[in-house]
């Protein structure tokens, strides 16, 4: 148990820099005292999912960021990914009530060095955040596969040639074939060859299947 209560230090063998990224200033505080009594791991920063709460949270120079995940709505996402893009060395772990699959695999747009689920209690926690503060990864049973998928599908998208990319939405979100076509100033039945080809290609039946993979990949809004 001993060995469980150090402090918990980077690859580098220097203390982790490690902020917060929460919807609620309570969630957060709650995370950092966890963080802190569990861990004996200070957090050098607190953070909303608003790019000016991020900006200033970047300014400690983390070295990892825990994310709540409870939500994957696309300001989390974009807060996700801009703390990456600006600080590429930044590992991300979420933690999340969410198992479901169309949850956990929106996260696949985002480089994740972890995903951990509550329910896994705090020996979980724990775990997750020892692997990926010392340069390693932890993702709760099933996590991985599922983002493993989501990446994979959204591989395939790019298969896609420009005109099937843009009709694929315009489905998804109601529009008849028809319709779709006139937006895109095609005809009929060449709209019909491209909805064969997307579906085809997308392992798709029907347009019920495509409204969910368009959510999923975040193509659309639910």
């Amino acid at each position: 148990m001993a060995s469980q209560d150090r402090e918990v230090t980077c690859t580098t063998g220097g203390r982790c820099v490690v902020c917060l990224l929460g919807g609620s200033a309570l969630s957060r505080a709650a995370y950092a005292t966890l963080l802190r009594e569990a861990l004996h791991l200070p957090v050098a920063a607190e953070s909303d999912f608003r790019p000016v709460s991020v900006w200033t949270a970047l300014r400690t120079q983390p070295d990892v960021a825990i994310v709540e995940a409870d939500a994957a709505r696309p300001e989390v996402l974009d807060a996700v990914e801009m703390m990456v893009r600006l600080r590429p060395s930044v590992r991300i772990l979420a933690v999340s009530a969410a198992v479901e699959p169309e949850h956990v695999e929106l996260w696949a747009r985002c480089p994740l060095a972890g995903y951990v689920v509550k329910d896994g209690g705090l020996d979980e926690f724990r775990a997750a955040v020892r692997a990926v503060v010392t340069g390693g990864e932890y993702f709760s049973p099933g996590i991985a596969q599922l983002l493993a998928r989501a990446a994979h599908a959204t591989a395939r998208v790019h298969t896609l040639s420009p005109r099937e990319a843009e009709l694929l939405p315009l489905l998804a979100r109601g529009l008849t074939l028809r319709d779709a076509a006139l937006a895109m100033s095609i005809t009929y039945k060449t709209a019909d060859s491209h909805r064969s080809n997307l579906l085809r290609k997308l392992n798709l039946r029907d347009r019920v299947e495509l409204a969910r993979y368009a959510i999923r990949q975040g193509l659309i809004e639910a």
